[in-house]
C-alpha cells in the first residue's frame, strides 16, 4: 500500500507545491510487504538533506513547517543547532566501480516504466552502459559516452507540470525492495548527458541503498571531470566509437554489419553501408575469412587503427608522406628533421622548447602507439598525425597554470553568464534551476540572479516583471542550494553571484539568511585582512579566493524609514508603467538594482543585510566618468552596463577604458532589445579589458562559441589572464590599433584545408559541403568569411577539398595581437547549415599537418568528425625587413638570390631559361617570395573610400589594412573591407550592415541584371589598371603559358618507358588492341588468359593516364614558378628604376627650404610605385588564372580520351569492366 503525505498548506495559486511522500522500503522479493513512498519532487534536481533514518523519523513526526526538505545538497548534513552544513567533497582520482544492479526508470513523469539492469563502466572508462536482466540476443543494451555526461546527482528530476502515477511507482518498489526505511529520493541518482547544453537527456536509476547511489554519484562525477579536463586527439574519438560498439553487442562476436552501422548510423545510408562493407571485405581479409570476429578486437588499438586506415582510405596523407620524405621507410634522423622544419613552432623559445633529437623523435612515435622497433612508414605517419603528440594547439593552453593565478581579479577575463536561469528567449520562457548547475559545471564563474518577491514570503528568481516577460519562476532557495553543490566541481576558483534585486525588505532578509545558512563557509562575508577595501589596494587574486563565493550587490546606506518608504513606493510605481517596443531596451528592463531596507524595532534607521555580505564586488550603479573612478581609486567598485553604453565608451575613450579595467572590474551584458536571447561578440569588450562579458549561454550562436573557446583555456577554470598590454600600468594600448602593439610581435599564418573526415556521420544522407575560415581578434585583425573552399560532395568517410586546380590555401599576412586572435573553422552543407565548427587560439596554435576535431553549435566535441589542415605560423616580418631577416638566417642562399635577381633585372627571359636548367636555384628563389605573399596569393584589400575595388582570388592573402565594416559601423571608425573570392562578407562583427559593407558585397555578388560573364571576367583584371599612368608593356604580360599537347605528352620519357616495358612483356598485344584487331587479341587471350590479359591492359592504360596527368601538373608548377620569378624580377626592376628617378629629381631640391615640393615629389614616386605594382600584380593574376584554366582543360581532355578509349576496348573484353576506378 502506498502511504503518501502531501503538503498543501499555504499553497500558492498558480504554482504547484512540492510533492512530499515518505516510504517504508523493504529489500528482497516479498511483494506482499507494505511499502510507502517518501519523495520530494522539486523544480530542481538534487539529493536529500536527510543523512540518517533518525533525521527521517524526526521529519515525519514534526509539524509540516519543521520538515526537512529532501532536495538539493550533496554531502549536506545537519549540525547540532539545526543549521545545514556542507562537507568538503574534493575530487580526487576515480576508483574502480564494480557493476551494480539497479532499476532504470523511464517515463517517470507520465506512465512510469522500469527495467532491471546491471550498470557498468567499460574497462577503458569511456562508456557507461546498462545490461538488461535477463538479457537475450534481441535485447538492446543502452550506452552513453562518459565524456558527454553533463551532470550527476542523487535524487530525481521530475517535472512538476505532469502528474505522477503513484500506483505504477508502487509496483516498481514492491517488486524489488522488502526491508528498511529510507528516503526514496536518496535511492535515486540521475545522470544528465548529451551535446545539448539546455536540454540534455536524462537517465534515472534506483539503487538498493542510499550509499550505493551516493558512491556512484561521487565516483562517476570524478570520471566526468577527469575526461572534461583533457583535450582529446582525433583517434581517441575513433576508439571511443568502437568501445561503445563493444559494450552494446549482446553476443561475444561481431561482424562487418556492426562496423558499418557504427560508422554510418543514418537510416537513409543503406547504399553507403553496402559500399563500405564491400570495400572492407576487399581490403581487410579478416572480414572475408571470418564472418564472426571476437568482440575483444574492438578494444585492440592495432585492429582499430587498421580499420581506420582502410575505411578512411587516406590517399591524401600518402601523398603528403611521399612529398615530405625521401623514401617509404624513414629513419629517426629524418623524422627529427621533419619535426623541426615542418612541425615546430618557430615563435617558441629554443631553450624552453628545445628542438627535436632522434631520440625524442622516436619517443614521439612510441607515444603515438607505433612499434618502437620499426622505421617510420606511411602507416606510422598516419598514426602520428592522429595522435595526442600532434594536437593542433599546444597542450599547455588547456592545462591549469596555477602560477598565473596570483594577479588581482581585475587582470583576468571571467567566464560570465547573463540571465542564467532562462532556457530560451527573454519573453515567455522557462526558468530552471538546472541552468545554474549546467553553467557552473561548464566552468562559468559569474552567474546572475534576478530576485523578485514570491508568495508565502519565499523570494523567487525570474525574468521580470512577470506582467511583461511572462517567464516561469523558481525558488531563490533552490538556486542557492544548487550553487552550493556545483560551484566548485569543475573549478575551485571564486564564483560571483550577480544579484539584480527587486525584493521587499522582508524577503531580502530571508535571502541573506539563505545565503549564510546554505553557503556557509563558502561565502566570503568580509574583506580579507591583507586586502582591505581602501583606496589604491588591489583586488585579491583567484588563488587567494579559492573555493569562495562573492556576492555582487549595491552597498546600502542608513536612511530614515519615511524616506525609504517614499523611495520604495516611487520605484514600485515606476515599474508598473507599460513598456512598448521602444522603451524595453533601456528603461523598463534596465539592470537597475532596487534599493533594499530592513527594519529595526528600536530606531528609525534600516540597513541591508545583503549589503553586509558584499565585499569585493560593490555594484556602483550607472557609470559617470573615468575621472571620478581615478579620483576614488577603490578597486572593489565595479560597474555593470549594457553593450550599447559600453560601445559608446569604447568609441570615445578606448585607451581610458583599457586603463580603468586594469584596476576595476566591468561587467557588460546584452542590450534589452535582444528578446531572442541573442548575444553580442564578447571579443569586442575583451579587447578593451572588460573582465565580464556576460553571455546568454542558452543560445548556440557564434558569440557563445567564442566565449566557450576562450574559457576552454586554463583547464576550463573560468579565469583567463589578460595580455600584459591590458594589465601593466605603464603599458599603452589602443584596441583600434592597426599597425603594432607595444612589446608584441605580430604573427603571420597560412592555412591549407586538405580534407574532412566522417562528415556523413552527422548527416542523414550524402551532402555537398564547404569550409569557411574566419579570424576574430582586435578590430584590425578581424575578418569574417575571409576564405571559403570549393563545395565538394561528401565522398564517403573522407572528403578531399584540395586538388590540382584549387589548393584551398589562404594567408593572414599580419595578426597584430595574437593573444586575442582566434581562427574559426566552419563546415557547412551546401545550403548553409552548420555541420561543425572549431575555434582555436592563434597564440597557441601549432604548425604542421593537423586533425581538428569539430564541435557542435554549443561547442561540444562531435566525436570522430575532423578537419585535416596544414598550418604554417611564424613571427611577422614586414616587407622592408624580410630580405634582411632571410639574409641573416641563410647568408649563402641570400647571396645566390641576389646574383640571380641581378641577372633577372638585366634579362628576365634569360633568368627564366636558367630556371629550367637549375632546379635547385629556382627553389631558393621561390622561397624568397614566400615571406611576403604565398604563391598564387592575389587578393588586394583596398580603401573603399578611395573608390578602389578589391580583386577576388583563390587562394587569398589577407592583410590587416582595415577593420571589419560592421565593427567600424558600430564604433564609428572608418574601415577598409577585406573581400575574398566565394565570401559573402568582409565584415568583422555583425552589428549592422553598413553602406560600405553592402556595396562591397554587391560588387562581387552576381545579380539578375548584372553584366555578362565575359565583361565581368575582363573587369576582374582591369579594375586596377585604370589607375596606372604608366602604359609601358611588361615582359610578364607577353609571357606564354602554353601546356604540352596530348601528342607531346605521349613522347615524354616516362610514357615511352611504360610503353616499352609493356611491349616487352606482351609483344604485339598493344598494337593489336589499338587497331581493334579481334583476331590477334583473341590469340593473346588464349595464350595468357582473358582475365590476365584484360587486367594487364587495364593497369597499363590507367598508369599511362596517371603519368600524363602528372606531366601536366608538373608543367603547370614549372610555369607557375616562372610566372612568380618574372613577377619578382620585374617588381625589383621597377623599384630600382623608380628609386633612381626619384633621387635624380630630388637631387636639386633642399628638403628644409622646400619641404612641400620635396614631399610632393616623394609622394609622386610612391604613388607611381604602388600603381605599377598593382598593374603588375593584376597581370600576374591573369596569367595564373589563364594557366589554371589551361590545366583544367588539358586534364579534362585527357579524361575524355581515357573514357573514350576504355569504352572502345571494353568491346574486346566484354567480361571485364574497364572503368576509372
Amino acid at each position: 500500500m502506498l502511504s503518501s503525505m502531501v503538503s498543501s498548506s499555504n499553497a500558492s495559486p498558480g504554482r504547484q507545491q512540492p510533492h512530499r511522500t515518505i516510504i517504508d522500503v523493504k529489500y528482497g522479493s516479498d511483494g506482499d510487504d507494505e511499502s510507502s513512498l517518501d519523495e520530494l519532487i522539486e523544480n530542481n534536481p538534487g539529493p536529500s538533506t536527510a543523512t540518517s533514518i533518525t533525521d527521517l523519523v524526526a521529519a515525519r513526526r514534526s509539524s509540516e513547517a519543521d520538515k526537512i526538505r529532501l532536495t538539493n545538497g550533496l554531502n549536506l548534513g545537519i549540525n547540532n543547532s539545526g543549521n545545514l552544513r556542507r562537507k568538503s567533497a574534493a575530487l580526487d582520482l576515480p576508483r574502480f566501480l564494480p557493476p551494480i544492479s539497479v532499476i532504470k526508470i523511464d517515463n517517470l513523469t507520465e506512465q512510469p516504466t522500469s527495467m532491471h539492469v546491471d550498470l557498468q563502466i567499460s574497462d577503458d572508462q569511456l562508456i557507461l552502459f546498462m545490461k538488461p536482466k535477463p538479457i537475450s540476443d534481441n535485447t538492446p543494451i543502452e550506452a552513453i559516452y562518459i565524456d558527454e555526461i553533463v551532470d550527476i546527482f542523487v535524487g530525481s528530476h521530475w517535472d512538476l507540470s505532469k502528474a505522477k502515477n503513484d500506483s505504477q511507482i508502487q509496483k516498481i518498489i514492491n517488486s524489488s525492495m522488502t526491508l528498511g526505511t529510507c528516503v526514496m529520493n536518496d535511492l535515486f541518482f540521475t545522470v544528465s548527458y548529451g551535446l545539448d547544453f539546455v536540454n540534455p537527456h536524462t537517465l534515472i536509476f534506483i539503487t538498493k541503498t542510499p550509499d550505493e547511489a551516493k558512491l556512484w554519484c561521487q565516483e562517476l562525477r570524478k570520471f566526468t571531470v577527469k575526461n572534461h579536463s583533457k583535450i582529446q586527439n582525433s583517434f581517441y574519438y575513433w576508439k571511443r566509437l568502437f568501445s561503445k560498439l563493444h559494450c552494446t553487442i549482446n553476443d561475444e562476436y561481431f561482424n562487418i554489419g556492426h562496423v558499418s552501422e557504427a560508422l554510418l548510423p543514418g537510416p537513409k545510408l543503406q547504399h553507403e553501408k553496402k559500399q563500405l562493407e564491400k570495400y572492407l571485405n576487399k581490403n581487410m581479409p579478416i572480414f572475408k575469412e571470418k564472418k564472426k570476429l571476437t568482440k575483444n578486437l574492438l578494444c585492440d588499438d592495432q585492429f582499430i587503427f587498421k580499420l581506420y586506415k582502410t575505411a578512411m582510405d587516406r590517399t591524401e596523407v600518402d601523398d603528403i608522406f611521399l612529398k615530405c620524405f625521401s623514401g617509404r621507410n624513414i629513419s629517426d634522423e629524418e623524422f627529427k628533421t621533419y619535426l623541426n622544419q615542418r612541425h615546430r613552432d618557430p615563435r617558441l623559445n629554443e631553450i624552453l622548447y628545445p628542438f627535436a633529437t632522434p631520440k625524442s623523435a622516436r619517443h614521439i612515435l612510441t607515444q603515438s602507439g607505433y612499434d618502437p622497433k620499426c622505421q617510420l612508414d606511411s602507416y606510422g605517419y598516419l598514426r602520428f598525425l592522429l595522435s595526442e603528440q600532434n594536437l593542433p594547439v599546444r597542450k599547455e593552453a588547456y592545462q591549469l597554470n596555477e602560477d598565473s593565478m596570483n594577479k588581482p581579479l581585475s587582470h583576468y577575463f571571467i567566464n560570465s553568464s547573463h540571465n542564467t536561469y532562462l532556457k530560451g528567449k527573454q519573453v515567455k520562457s522557462r526558468s530552471s534551476v538546472s541552468m545554474y548547475r549546467y553553467a557552473l559545471l561548464s566552468g562559468c564563474r559569474s552567474i546572475e540572479l534576478d530576485c523578485w518577491d514570491g508568495q508565502n514570503n519565499e523570494p523567487i528568481i525570474t525574468h521580470g516583471p512577470t506582467q511583461i516577460c511572462f517567464c516561469t519562476t523558481i525558488l531563490f532557495k533552490d538556486v542557492i542550494e544548487a550553487i552550493a553543490e556545483t560551484a566548485f566541481v569543475t573549478s575551485e576558483y571564486p564564483v560571483i553571484l550577480s544579484f539584480e534585486n527587486h525584493c521587499s525588505q522582508k524577503q531580502q532578509l530571508k535571502m541573506a539568511q539563505y545565503c549564510k545558512d546554505i553557503l556557509g563557509d563558502l561565502l566570503l562575508k568580509e574583506a580579507l585582512t591583507d586586502y582591505p577595501i581602501k583606496a589604491g589596494v588591489h583586488l585579491p587574486s583567484p588563488n587567494v579566493l579559492k573555493r569562495k563565493i562573492l556576492i555582487k550587490n549595491k552597498i546600502e546606506k542608513k536612511i530614515d524609514v519615511r524616506e525609504a518608504n517614499e523611495k520604495t513606493f516611487t520605484r514600485a510605481m515606476s515599474k508598473q508603467t507599460s513598456v512598448d517596443s521602444g522603451s524595453i531596451e533601456e528603461d523598463a528592463l534596465e539592470r537597475a538594482v532596487t534599493r533594499i531596507y530592513i527594519g529595526d524595532n528600536d530606531d528609525d534607521f534600516m540597513i541591508s543585510k545583503l549589503s553586509d555580505l558584499v565585499t569585493y564586488m560593490r555594484a556602483m550603479g550607472k557609470f559617470t566618468s573615468f575621472v571620478d573612478c581615478d579620483a576614488r581609486q577603490i578597486h572593489s567598485e565595479m560597474y555593470s552596463m549594457n553593450e550599447t553604453k559600453a560601445i559608446d565608451l569604447l568609441k570615445q575613450h578606448s585607451e581610458q577604458f583599457v586603463n580603468h579595467n586594469k584596476k576595476q572590474i566591468t561587467r557588460v551584458y546584452p542590450r534589452g532589445s535582444r528578446v531572442d536571447s541573442s548575444n553580442y561578440m564578447p571579443l569586442i569588450f575583451w579587447n578593451c579589458g572588460c573582465q565580464m562579458a556576460a553571455i546568454n549561454l542558452q543560445t548556440p550562436d557564434l558569440p557563445n562559441q567564442m566565449n566557450s573557446a576562450m574559457f576552454e583555456l586554463n583547464n576550463r577554470c573560468g579565469y583567463v589572464l589578460k595580455p600584459s598590454c591590458m594589465r601593466k600600468a605603464q603599458s599603452k594600448f589602443d584596441p583600434f590599433e592597426l599597425d603594432r602593439v607595444e612589446n608584441v610581435v605580430p604573427n603571420s599564418m597560412t592555412i591549407t584545408v586538405i580534407s574532412g573526415q566522417m562528415f556523413i556521420y552527422l548527416c542523414e544522407k550524402r551532402v555537398s559541403v564547404y569550409v569557411e575560415i574566419d579570424l576574430y581578434g582586435l578590430p584590425g585583425d578581424s575578418h569574417k568569411k575571409m576564405f571559403k573552399t570549393r563545395t565538394v560532395p561528401s565522398d564517403g568517410l573522407n572528403t578531399v577539398f584540395i586538388d590540382g586546380i584549387s589548393n584551398c590555401m589562404f594567408t593572414l599576412e599580419k595578426i597584430i595581437l595574437p593573444a586575442m586572435a582566434y581562427v574559426r573553422f566552419g563546415v557547412f552543407e551546401e545550403g548553409g547549415r552548420l555541420i561543425g565548427q572549431r575555434i582555436l587560439p592563434v597564440s597557441y596554435i601549432q604548425p604542421g599537418y593537423k586533425h581538428i576535431v569539430l564541435h557542435n553549435a554549443y561547442n561540444k566535441p562531435l566525436g570522430p568528425v575532423t578537419l585535416f589542415v596544414h598550418i604554417d605560423v611564424q613571427d611577422y616580418v614586414s616587407d622592408a625587413h624580410r630580405d634582411l631577416v632571410n639574409a641573416l638566417q641563410n647568408p649563402i642562399e641570400a647571396m645566390s638570390r641576389v646574383r640571380e635577381i641581378e641577372n633577372a633585372l638585366e634579362d628576365p627571359k634569360a633568368a627564366l631559361s636558367k630556371e629550367e636548367q637549375n632546379q635547385r636555384l629556382l627553389e631558393v628563389l621561390e622561397s624568397a617570395g614566400k615571406g611576403g605573399m604565398a604563391q598564387g596569393s592575389i587578393d588586394l584589400p583596398l580603401s573603399i573610400d578611395s573608390g578602389e575595388e578589391v580583386i577576388p582570388g583563390t587562394p587569398t592573402t589577407t592583410t590587416t589594412s582595415g577593420l571589419g565594416s560592421s565593427i567600424a559601423a558600430a564604433a564609428g571608425i572608418a574601415s577598409a573591407a577585406v573581400v575574398h573570392k566565394d565570401s559573402m562578407s568582409g565584415s568583422g562583427f555583425d552589428f549592422t550592415d553598413s553602406p560600405s559593407h553592402i556595396a562591397s558585397s554587391r560588387s562581387q555578388t552576381p545579380t539578375v541584371d548584372s553584366i555578362s560573364k565575359k565583361i565581368a571576367a575582363e573587369r576582374k583584371y582591369t579594375v586596377l589598371s585604370e589607375y596606372v599612368a604608366n602604359k609601358q608593356p611588361f615582359y610578364l604580360e607577353k609571357m606564354s603559358v602554353a601546356l604540352p599537347t596530348t601528342a607531346e605528352l605521349e613522347e615524354t620519357q616516362k610514357i615511352q618507358k611504360l610503353i616499352r616495358t609493356f611491349n616487352k612483356k606482351y609483344p604485339g598485344f598493344l598494337e593489336a588492341v589499338n587497331e581493334f584487331d579481334h583476331k590477334k587479341v583473341g590469340e593473346f587471350t588464349r595464350n595468357f588468359g582473358e582475365k590476365q590479359s584484360a587486367s594487364a591492359l587495364h593497369k597499363f592504360i590507367k598508369e599511362k593516364n596517371e603519368l600524363m596527368h602528372s606531366a601536366v601538373e608538373q608543367q603547370r608548377k614549372q610555369l607557375q614558378k616562372s610566372i612568380e620569378i618574372a613577377f619578382q624580377s620585374e617588381t625589383k626592376q621597377l623599384q630600382k628604376i623608380n628609386a633612381k628617378s626619384r633621387l635624380e629629381e630630388l637631387s636639386g631640391i633642399n628638403k628644409r627650404s622646400s619641404p612641400i615640393e620635396y614631399k610632393r615629389l616623394s609622394d609622386k614616386y610612391v604613388r607611381r610605385g604602388v600603381e605599377e605594382s598593382r598593374k603588375l600584380l593584376v597581370i600576374k593574376t591573369k596569367k595564373a588564372d589563364e594557366l589554371n584554366e589551361l590545366t583544367h582543360k588539358s586534364k579534362k581532355e585527357l579524361n575524355d580520351k581515357f573514357d573514350e578509349y576504355t569504352t572502345k576496348i571494353s568491346r574486346l573484353f566484354p567480361k571485364y569492366n574497364f572503368s576509372k576506378s
